[in-house]
């Protein structure tokens, strides 16, 4: 018994060591335009007084944004430099949708209460879920591990693989 305990106690003292090193800036931008480095975390990298800009993140970010979120208007995003994966970034809209981003501005997860704009996906998921949940909406997507999990409007997860190709309802 004991044995068991230290196996997963093991995992769980490295994984939190991982996120407790994370170095964090938020970025909120406010009616008109203007952002404002706040920090909600200990191991923040900047002070409350720092401006960040929207030109510090990385154009395919920005470009991102104003193509598929145009007019929607950033509320805040976040930096995120964690040891062995660099930085993360994660936006959130003004409509309430969240993008995350890789240190090259390609994204990783959405999620829109919305909707996931059908340009998003990847064309294969998307004819999917058009066939078999004909008019229910992606809530979020997320490409994990060669694996692309998708969630419905309607609570049903699914899962497929790295091409598209379905491979399980994920319970």
């Amino acid at each position: 018994f004991l044995m068991k305990i230290t196996k997963g106690l093991i995992p769980m003292i490295a994984a939190g060591l991982l996120l407790a090193s994370c170095e964090k800036k938020v970025v909120v931008q406010d009616q008109t335009g203007n952002e404002t480095a706040v920090s909600d975390a200990p191991n923040t990298t900047i002070s409350n007084n720092e401006t960040v800009k929207r030109e510090d993140l990385p154009e395919p970010v920005k470009s991102f944004v104003d193509k598929h979120y145009a007019g929607t208007g950033v509320a805040h995003y976040e930096l995120k430099t964690i040891p062995a994966m660099g930085d993360r970034y994660e936006v959130k809209m003004n409509n309430g949708a969240e993008i995350d981003f890789d240190k090259d501005g390609n994204w990783e997860e959405i999620k829109d209460g919305q909707g996931v704009p059908d340009a998003l996906v990847p064309q294969n998921i998307l004819s999917y879920v058009q066939q078999n949940y004909q008019g229910i909406k992606i809530k979020s997507i997320d490409k994990d591990n060669n694996k692309i999990k998708v969630d419905l409007l309607n609570d049903i997860d699914l899962e497929f693989d790295s091409n598209g190709t379905f491979i399980r309802i994920d319970k």
